[in-house]
């Protein structure tokens, strides 16, 4: 769904959202983005520049009608 960085406050934290069928499609998602070069490259920059500084994942249960398309991976 995106990408949502700091507008006001807190300039330390930022969220990606995904619509994803199941846990079990994201952790196939994960693991491919880990096998992949250049994600390995990316996110190996990420952490050598201090953009990620902790990780945390939630997962959410949709409470209302979708308001987009799910992701297919």
């Amino acid at each position: 769904m995106g990408y949502f960085a700091p507008h006001e406050g807190s300039s330390t934290l930022a969220y990606g959202v995904y619509s994803i069928e199941s846990l079990a499609a994201y952790e196939e998602y994960r693991t491919r983005l880990a096998a992949d070069p250049l994600g390995k490259e990316n996110y190996e920059f990420a952490l050598k520049e201090k953009f990620l500084i902790r990780e945390e994942r939630t997962f959410l249960k949709l409470a209302s009608s979708p308001h987009t398309e799910m992701v297919k991976l």
